[in-house]
């Protein structure tokens, strides 16, 4: 299956589209719209090609005369849907210490490219966190407690800094004349951080859930979309609270969620949406 692979077109282009869905659903995005293609390749039976989020990417079934059946399969690693970016953590904190969340007036669609992409790429959580967590020194006294605790902090503090310095690159005029620390400091950045951890451990466990609930049926639901469905009201709930934090609403952290026992009858206890 051929297929290229193009940049991004500037968010300015269309502000009032998704940059990170153009093309898909109701958006137009036209061919003359694109650059150069950065990849222009063959896929065969077998072949894997990874895309950033935001890149258009074109195909096509029909090589030499052929017309056979294609059939390909995307996975999407969704990070900016459920908050997990840059951009997300630099809303909330703003918001939370009462100071204006756009930039210079404006919407981030109106950022160039470059600092539109900087600020909305993921936060290091997950399998991402490998470069922080690789500099955080092995001591072998540590209980497994105290290991999770270390890492936790190191991920926290290089969370709060690396945002820090990409708001004084992308918004020079704003915060270009205080330091990374400082900026830490006034917007209690490491607190975000720990809110953000957080939420992405409470979004994971949802997640993980639903995918094993929609394969093998850990809850009593009937079918396999009313099982998937329980649990997106639960991840708009996640996001619900994540905003209200940025509002000035405290809430209790909600724990991961776990995956109990499969009963002999395949059913678990039946997941509670929040109201």
């Amino acid at each position: 299956k051929p297929g290229g692979v193009s940049g991004p077109p500037p968010p300015a282009n269309k502000r009032e589209a998704d940059p990170f869905a153009r093309g898909k659903g109701p958006d137009k995005l036209l061919l003359e719209e694109l650059g150069e293609p950065l990849i222009e390749t063959v896929l065969n039976p077998g072949s894997l090609l990874y895309m950033p989020a935001g890149f258009p990417h074109t195909t096509d079934t029909v090589e030499g005369g052929s017309s056979e059946t294609s059939i390909h399969l995307t996975i999407g690693i969704d990070t900016h849907i459920w908050g997990l970016t840059y951009a997300f953590m630099r809303q909330c904190a703003l918001q939370r210490a009462g100071q204006k969340t756009t930039f210079s007036d404006r919407d981030d669609t109106s950022l160039p490219p470059e600092h539109y992409m900087l600020m909305h790429q993921p936060l290091p959580l997950g399998f991402m966190a490998a470069d922080i967590l690789s500099k955080v020194p092995h001591d072998p006294s540590l209980t497994r407690s105290e290991r999770q605790a270390s890492n936790t902090r190191a991920l926290v503090d290089g969370m709060a800094l690396e945002l820090a310095h990409r708001m004084k690159a992308v918004e020079e005029e704003r915060f270009g004349g205080k330091g990374p620390e400082e900026i830490v400091e006034e917007l209690q950045l490491k607190i975000a951080a720990v809110r953000f951890v957080q939420h992405y451990q409470r979004v994971m466990g949802i997640q993980r859930r639903m995918y094993l609930d929609g394969k093998i049926g850990i809850s009593a639901a009937p079918s396999t979309l009313m099982r998937v469905q329980q649990y997106m009201v639960m991840l708009d709930a996640a996001m619900e609270d994540l905003l209200a934090w940025s509002h000035g609403k405290e809430q209790a952290p909600q724990p991961p969620m776990s995956v109990p026992p499969q009963t002999a009858s395949g059913g678990g206890e039946k997941p509670v949406a929040k109201k």
